[in-house]
């Protein structure tokens, strides 16, 4: 298929609760789709192989039942009202926009993006120890993505002062990660704070991971063949992993709900780097964090070609600015 903009009418859609264990290796245009309920369970080596995995109730392992839906209903009582706070509390957190005005809806999420910054850091650290004996060291990025999907209506006319928050209040189209600064070998954790529906979540081109794609730094060229795109359904609570190289893009919410998930990286090995990335950032060594070594956390992103190039196009971008 012949990739648009935005999604194809053809979707494979993910089943909102899978069978618990599809391990099938053979490859084929679409990789298995592997659900588990436990994380000393996964192996990150098959998200790398294009596996796409739900982790059901995953968020329950890493962190206290419900807390980050209690700082979600916090944010809404700072950036709305206490009462508005009460009615998505009784009636979900996919409601918010019933009660709050676009303005208020970026309030909320610039509130929730601080209030769980903190206890993002210690969730990553906490997946990183649950896991079994990998392959290779993981390492953690401190990248965290609050994201908040209303329906497109109510975005309607102002996606022009909200492209700041391209992919986390409006749609992104289908990217891949490291063409921007991630390591080619990151992997993707999406975490559902609310329901996520076809009508509003996430698309990944299976058949086109690891393909040279034409591409304007941030954004796929259009006429390319890529195949058919999964879409994916969560439940609240649920983890999806991908591998940062899929391709993948927001699904535009038609629906009648809004979308919550919050988004973190981690990264098989040592990071590697695509050449032609527009930027860089580190990932850390866990185990050096909170400890007196932590200043040598990134050394393994540091010692790296990406590192040298970003330092290039800083130089660069400095020269040009006093040259102006």
């Amino acid at each position: 298929m012949v990739c648009r903009p935005y999604p194809c009418p053809s979707l494979s859609v993910l089943p909102s609760r899978p069978p618990e264990i599809r391990s099938e290796t053979g490859r084929s245009s679409l990789p298995a789709v592997t659900s588990y309920r436990s994380l000393d369970e996964l192996d990150l080596r098959h998200v790398l192989d294009g596996r796409i995995v739900v982790v059901r109730d995953g968020l329950a392992q890493l962190t206290p039942t419900g807390s980050w839906t209690r700082a979600a209903l916090a944010a809404i009582a700072s950036a709305v009202s206490p009462e508005a706070a009460q009615q998505v509390s009784e009636r979900g957190l996919e409601h918010i926009h019933t009660v709050a005005d676009i303005d208020q809806l970026r309030a909320v999420r610039d509130d929730l993006d601080r209030r769980l910054r903190p206890a993002a850091r210690h969730l990553l650290l906490r997946f990183a120890d649950l896991l079994p004996p990998q392959s290779r060291k993981v390492y953690v990025s401190e990248h965290l993505g609050v994201r908040i999907m209303p329906p497109r209506a109510i975005v309607h006319g102002r996606e022009g002062e909200l492209g700041g928050y391209t992919g986390f209040m409006v749609p992104t189209g289908a990217h891949v990660d490291s063409w921007f600064n991630t390591a080619v070998n990151s992997v993707n954790l999406w975490m559902a704070l609310s329901r996520v529906r076809r009508d509003n979540g996430l698309l990944i081109w299976p058949a086109a991971y690891r393909r040279s794609l034409l591409h304007e730094g941030v954004r796929l060229l259009p006429g390319q063949a890529v195949g058919e795109p999964v879409e994916v359904q969560l439940d609240p609570g649920d983890l999806l992993l991908f591998a940062g190289d899929h391709l993948h893009g927001t699904r535009p919410n038609s629906g009648p709900e809004t979308r919550w998930v919050v988004t973190k990286r981690i990264c098989l090995g040592p990071p590697r780097y695509h050449p032609r990335a527009t930027g860089w950032v580190p990932y850390l060594d866990p185990r050096l964090l909170g400890t007196p070594l932590r200043p040598l956390a990134p050394l393994r992103s540091v010692l790296t070609a990406g590192r040298a190039r970003q330092l290039v196009r800083q130089t660069r971008r400095r020269l040009n600015s006093r040259g102006t």
